[in-house]
């Protein structure tokens, strides 16, 4: 499948967006994997030349090629742009790890923090879209149990810049 969930966005301006886990196009590290036992540590982030008046970043992780309608959301975290990215794990559902003054909001499993791939078996090879969105507010005042879908309404007149790296999981067969 070759479904990009951010071809249809309006068009921003782009940034630098790293990851010292993975190499974009490459395998989350095993780390970053959930299992009905632990939901895994959100993989270290780092973003660089954000634009000018930045004041937020909004994180997320998509499962673009998840088997149900719409894909599957694994995290969704607005944080302080002046912070530079997170730290391996900084996704934890108590937010603990994250930086102050950070909105979790509850992801596909209803969750306010990162829960790791886990592709059902028999359905390939998935692609995370990790995506970095730079706004010029510091938070949305969303409520936790905001959709993802009116998240992302929401911050269509926010948004100064967008930047996404690919991480895979292959599920078992």
């Amino acid at each position: 499948m070759s479904y990009n969930p951010y071809q249809n966005a309006i068009p921003t301006g782009t940034f630098e967006l790293t990851s010292p886990d993975f190499a974009s196009g490459g395998a989350l590290p095993s780390t970053a994997w959930g299992s009905e036992t632990t939901a895994g540590d959100s993989p270290a982030l780092t973003w660089a030349s954000l634009p000018e008046n930045a004041r937020g970043v909004l994180v997320t992780v998509f499962d673009a090629d998840a088997p149900v309608p719409g894909g599957f959301w694994h995290w969704a975290v607005v944080v302080p742009a002046d912070g530079g990215g997170l730290a391996a794990g900084a996704g934890t559902p108590d937010g603990s790890r994250l930086p102050g003054g950070s909105t979790a909001l509850s992801n596909s499993f209803g969750v306010a923090g990162y829960v790791g791939a886990q592709p059902p078996a028999g359905t390939g090879t998935h692609r995370y879209f990790v995506a970095a969105t730079a706004l010029d507010v510091a938070s949305l005042d969303l409520p936790a149990e905001t959709s993802l879908a009116m998240l992302h309404a929401a911050i269509i007149p926010h948004t100064l810049g967008r930047a996404v790296i690919v991480g895979t999981a292959a599920a078992a067969e």
